[in-house]
């Protein structure tokens, strides 16, 4: 590059600003930023100023998140650099807000920006002038920047390739493939959902990674939501998430339509069955409250009030050795709690007809089943659209579509495909089959209640076990005992019904 001389006696200690916000010349960030920096201080040196040098890699979006920058600001305002050398115009700033507070800054100061084609004197119209339309044009060509990444990220999403930042404990990003690929700590990813799905409460769980030695990925031992969020993760069952939320701190959540969700977008560490357990068991079993100090009974967070729809816990008062069903604000009062769990029992194991005559139904082909017919109207349309991506592409090959046309119509039909996939793999959850072993798992869980009850019978299974089995079985118990009623009323509420 040939070094200009700039002529203005003015000039004698400059502010050299170097940043990057990623590799725009395909040499990597650090020696992109090596070549600017030898360039600025070629420049430098062949007019004889003295310098302090900024540099930083940073995003352009605001000069808050830009702490060198702001350094150098605040150095200008107390005079002390007579100009501002930088690569080019932009690299101030491409957003047109930032860029006019700037522009003032460096006018008020009188101090020059230098770039190694040009000087900026702002107290000249004609310099101030070119130097607004360059930071307009800039703040367009940000605003291209930014759709065309948000593009190239939506269609990775699409790929199945990772893009939520650091891949998720027991997985590491294969660089080549940009997919998640299952690395040493799936075991213990592994381990975690094998005992919630046993109905290890998730305080036991931490106690047995304490004694284990099993720490984070930063050395720490783990703490109560990281395994909610653990158990809470997509990514383990192989499915991948992404445009779910919104906003500048993701706090809002998008129509589900507009989420992408990609199924088999990498190997799996967790089963579908299990995942789904222990995704359901933390969400909504009792034990999900984090750090509760209540107890947990048979029926934590299923009996109801019938009048008002808020939920009524159980309270052990000690000075009578009794467990009592709360008294709800709404004027519906409690109860001695073991004559209603013992209803309860009762009722539970009565619903085992219902279930056998259930799954008899659905054996037997009485219940209309339009699954299959459904299943291979999906897969028909998967593969024509499959067909017309592969046309789209012969297009391209053959020169018959542009670049642009290309990236559109594959794009699109990407899309119907990712939807397609989602409507299978619903409609496969609703299939006859996934419906009788639901049920053969509801008969073999009101078989288990059948056992002894430790609450009712001094032994037997303990009530965290009793209430996990309850919740697979039941959406709700509506409790009614209204002032002057002679008996409580309870009305259960079971899945499927």
């Amino acid at each position: 590059m040939i070094i200009l001389l700039f002529n203005n006696e003015k000039v004698k200690h400059v502010a050299v600003y170097l940043r990057l916000s990623r590799d725009e010349e395909n040499q990597g960030i650090e020696q992109v930023l090596a070549n600017h920096r030898q360039t600025l201080i070629d420049l430098v040196n062949e007019n004889h100023w003295s310098y302090e040098l900024f540099e930083e890699v940073a995003s352009s979006s605001t000069i808050l998140k830009r702490k060198e920058f702001v350094k150098l600001l605040e150095r200008v305002q107390q005079d002390y650099y007579d100009a501002v050398v930088v690569m080019d115009i932009d690299r101030l700033s491409r957003n047109e807000f930032d860029a006019s507070e700037i522009k003032r800054i460096l006018y008020q100061t009188e101090t020059y920006i230098i770039t190694p084609h040009r000087i900026f004197d702002l107290t000249k119209d004609d310099d101030s002038l070119l130097l607004g339309i360059t930071n307009l044009i800039a703040s367009g060509e940000y605003k291209q920047i930014l759709k065309r990444m948000r593009r190239g990220k939506e269609y990775a999403q699409k790929q199945g390739h990772w893009t939520n930042g650091i891949a998720p404990l027991g997985y590491k990003k294969d660089t080549k493939t940009k997919k998640l690929v299952p690395n040493e700590r799936a075991k213990d990813i592994q381990f975690i959902f094998s005992e919630v799905d046993k109905g290890t409460t998730i305080p036991d769980v931490l106690k047995q990674l304490k004694s284990m030695g099993i720490k984070t990925r930063e050395g720490n031992d783990f703490h109560y939501n990281s395994i909610l969020r653990i158990i809470n993760n997509e990514a383990y069952r192989g499915t991948i998430i992404s445009n779910k939320t919104t906003g500048k701190h993701a706090n809002t959540i998008r129509p589900k339509e507009e989420w992408i969700i990609v199924h088999n977008a990498h190997p799996a560490i967790i089963e579908e069955k299990t995942w789904e357990s222990a995704n359901k068991i933390v969400n909504e079993y009792s034990f999900k409250a984090p750090r509760s100090k209540n107890r947990i009974y048979p029926t934590s967070n299923l009996i109801y009030c019938a009048n008002c729809g808020k939920s009524q816990g159980c309270n052990y008062l000690k000075r009578l050795d009794k467990v009592y069903i709360k008294h709800c604000k709404c004027g519906n009062r409690g109860f001695y709690y073991n004559p209603v769990l013992v209803e309860i029992k009762r009722e539970v194991l009565q619903h085992k007809e219902s279930i056998l005559k259930a799954l008899e139904t659905l054996k037997e082909g009485k219940h209309e089943d339009n699954t299959q017919f459904i299943k291979d109207k999906l897969i028909s349309r998967l593969k024509r659209s499959e067909k017309a991506l592969e046309k789209i592409n012969i297009l391209f090959e053959e020169d018959e579509i542009d670049i642009v046309t290309y990236r559109e119509r594959k794009a699109t039909r990407l899309e119907e495909i990712l939807k397609i996939e989602e409507e299978i793999f619903r409609v496969d959850s609703e299939d006859k089959t996934v419906r009788i072993n639901d049920l053969q798992e509801q008969i073999e869980t009101v078989d288990s209640l059948m056992e002894k009850w430790d609450f009712l019978d001094g032994e037997g299974f303990l009530d965290e076990k009793i209430n996990r089995l309850l919740h697979g079985l039941i959406s709700g118990i509506f409790w009614s005992y209204g002032k002057g009623e002679e008996s409580p009323k309870i009305i259960i509420r079971f899945k499927e019904e």
